[in-house]
């Protein structure tokens, strides 16, 4: 039973990085997953866009568990199919998250609609979140995103990763003067200027945060800079991404409010420097406590660390869903061109919800 479980996970695993979901790229998975995922018995389907929401007929959204993994990947480094190795398989999405759906599919077809599941598999979660396959069932439904709790299958290496860090995006505009490089004297320079932010930030330490009984490591980094006119040109303006990642805090508006002063510290506004937040996403609490969740700590986990990026769990957590991070794959490895993830790795993960999913059966009786 052991062996055709791993063969199961494993061969699904390999189909499903081999169909190219890249962001709004989704339509292809998410067919070959409806027509699999129709000939299940006692289920309810529902396919909303590139989203697919599939629920036992008996569900209880005040006492169901919802399982939920994103059909997209980041953009491809070149080779999209699945490479098998003896007993691992690397490519585009194999951490992040085609096991953790892989596990889904496998779970949705041996445990019988007779049990308080719901499965949502949704579209577009690498980009901006105004994309969301999330947002687009709630739009058409919101109860279909009603539960008890929620599991996130995003890699987390055998980990309950709890809660996840909040994150913004900072548009930093440092402004010169323009002049000839021939005379330099009559301009200012604001790429130059640039460099009393970035020593800044570049000497900004960030201390641990203890949270809920986790620790998460803030962050406050520049990601991007652009700037320059000409090669002979003094430049007058200069651009750069900010991105802040927090620990999660009592309000995430105040957070993002103290970073931005923090930026404009270092800033001269006489100049016409300025920042501006692009976009934000919120932090969600470790949530352990809650009974899906602390079931899950009790079914084989590793053990439980903070989710130091962001994810949907924030998402859940808006609404008044506690959620949990936890599915199959190194999380160092989501975003390389080295995803890799072993038969052992998918098989232990189905193990643990498998034991997560009968815990919550016979609590139910």
């Amino acid at each position: 039973m052991k062996d055709a479980i791993g063969d199961l996970l494993f061969g699904t695993t390999k189909d499903l990085i081999d169909i190219e979901s890249i962001s709004r790229n989704e339509g292809e998975i998410c067919t070959y997953l409806f027509h699999k995922m129709e000939a299940i018995e006692g289920y309810h389907l529902e396919r909303i866009g590139n989203n697919l929401v599939l629920t036992s007929k008996r569900y209880d959204s005040g006492r169901g568990m919802i399982l939920a993994g994103h059909l997209d990947t980041v953009p491809s480094f070149g080779e999209v199919r699945a490479i098998v190795d003896g007993d691992s398989i690397y490519g585009l999405g194999a951490v992040d998250m085609k096991s953790g759906l892989a596990v889904m599919l496998a779970l949705a077809e041996i445990y019988s609609g007779d049990d308080n599941l719901r499965f949502i598999f949704y579209a577009s979660e690498e980009i901006s979140r105004s994309f969301s396959g999330l947002l687009e069932i709630e739009r058409e439904n919101p109860e279909l995103l009603r539960g008890a709790g929620a599991v996130l299958l995003e890699p987390t290496g055998g980990f309950i990763e709890a809660g996840c860090q909040g994150t913004a995006r900072f548009k930093v505009g440092i402004k010169g003067r323009r002049s000839h490089s021939a005379r330099a004297w009559m301009g200012v320079n604001a790429i130059e200027r640039s460099w009393h932010l970035l020593s800044y930030l570049d000497k900004l330490a960030h201390d641990p945060i203890e949270y809920g009984g986790v620790t998460y490591r803030p962050a406050l980094v520049t990601t991007k800079i652009e700037g320059g006119i000409a090669g002979n040109v003094v430049p007058d303006y200069v651009e750069l991404t900010v991105n802040l990642r927090y620990a999660p805090s009592v309000s995430d508006q105040s957070t993002i409010a103290h970073y931005v002063e923090l930026l404009e510290s270092q800033l001269k506004s006489d100049m016409g420097d300025f920042v501006e937040v692009l976009e934000s996403a919120p932090s969600a609490p470790p949530s352990l406590d809650n009974g899906v969740i602390a079931a899950l700590g009790k079914s084989g986990v590793r053990g439980v660390r903070a989710k130091l990026g962001w994810t949907d769990v924030a998402f859940f957590y808006e609404r008044g869903i506690p959620a949990v991070n936890f599915g199959p794959g190194d999380p160092e490895l989501a975003h390389t061109k080295d995803e890799v993830v072993s038969r052992d790795e998918i098989v232990e993960c189905f193990q643990i919800l498998a034991r997560l999913l009968e815990a919550s059966k016979y609590q139910e009786r």
